[in-house]
């Protein structure tokens, strides 16, 4: 397919525009000199079989056509083997698309081919703490489920505006993001935990979240290459021992387990039955005292601050929030003797209030 491309910048571009210009022979000499590269992407993305043929020649006329049309936004920044490389891959991604339209079932191995190496980035980006247990294969696992249900529903979706590529990615990361809001309550670092170093943080996930032995020794090989100087046995137990004031260093839904005894035992001192405790763990305990001491922290300044409030508007919200269920405008208006009217006012500046103090309180 010729040779990679590899030539300096400014001649990049003069030849790019003496193509554009309709020059035939800087056209000949540009489609030798980029058919390499091309063709790299196409194997990469496409293979090299008849599928491969067909996607590369679909590139060389999408390039050519319009006259060479999408060579005139290339103003010599970047290398033209780069910006090449993205055109290609958009050119392919378009024929992706319509290959979902017509005959979607066949087309689901080019897609994981094209985008698997993205979404798996991505999926690291977002479990940066995973890369040991599994959870990011899992996490992959549901975006690929999540495009192929409903016969391909959100790839199929795609309407032809704006990149197929960009299109798919923000896809991935909005079903990432769902992932990740579903698992937040078990992937929230504690406050106490997160104010700590960055190796304390990495052990307490290794052994709370990922059930990781607590053994120096072994933690230690588990952390090589993390960090710019590997943490020795030593500098592990003294962690662990910091991390063991904050509470019991007990993987996560594991501090439930009763022993097994014999049915016949007393039932007293050391052979008494072990009744499994399926209350909070110590994980799940620190964060609800934490989230506690936030509620009563939160209540105590929005009291001081509607202390400031008008009495109208101070009433208002006291109705509203002592009510255990949502008022009707019109119950709240013949409690505060008010027309329905005013009663709209006031829910619209006291929520204009709500949302600039919890803003106010975020900053702070």
């Amino acid at each position: 397919m010729g040779p990679m491309l590899q030539t300096n910048p400014r001649s990049e571009l003069a030849l790019v525009k003496a193509v554009v210009a309709g020059d035939l022979a800087a056209a000949q000499q540009f489609l030798d000199a980029v058919s390499g590269t091309l063709w790299s992407v196409v194997v990469t993305l496409e293979g090299d079989g008849a599928d491969g043929e067909s996607a590369f020649l679909g590139i060389i006329e999408a390039l050519k056509a319009g006259g060479y049309a999408r060579l005139k936004a290339f103003d010599g920044r970047s290398r033209l083997a780069t910006y090449l490389a993205i055109a290609a891959r958009d050119i392919l991604a378009d024929r992706l698309a319509r290959s979902f339209v017509e005959a979607p079932r066949s087309s689901w191995t080019r897609f994981e081919r094209f985008f698997g190496a993205d979404i798996r980035r991505r999926v690291a980006q977002r479990f940066p703490r995973e890369a040991n247990s599994g959870h990011r294969d899992d996490a992959y696992q549901e975006v690929c489920l999540k495009f192929i249900e409903d016969d391909y529903r959100r790839i199929r979706a795609y309407d032809g505006l704006g990149s197929f590529t960009g299109y798919i990615l923000t896809v991935a990361e909005r079903i990432l993001i769902d992932l990740l809001r579903r698992d937040a309550p078990r992937r929230r670092l504690p406050a106490a935990v997160a104010r700590l170093s960055q190796l304390d943080q990495d052990i307490y996930a290794s052994i709370i979240w990922n059930a990781h032995p607590a053994d120096a020794d072994r933690l230690a090989m588990t952390m090589r290459g993390r960090f710019e100087k590997d943490p020795d046995a030593a500098e592990i137990r003294q962690a662990m021992e910091r991390l063991a004031k904050l509470g019991p260093l007990v993987p996560a839904g594991a501090s439930g387990r009763g022993r097994m005894v014999s049915l016949e035992s007393s039932g007293d001192g050391d052979d008494a039955l072990a009744i499994p405790d399926h209350g909070a763990n110590p994980e799940e305990e620190l964060l609800e005292a934490e989230e506690e001491r936030t509620r009563t922290e939160l209540l105590e300044a929005v009291k001081a601050a509607a202390a400031e409030l008008p009495s109208d508007e101070r009433l208002y919200l006291q109705i509203v929030c002592s009510a255990a269920d949502p008022l009707p405008a019109r119950e709240i208006a013949r409690s505060m003797q008010l027309p329905v009217e005013e009663v709209y006012r006031l829910k619209q500046r006291t929520q204009r209030w709500l949302a600039n103090l919890a803003t106010s309180l975020e900053k702070n």
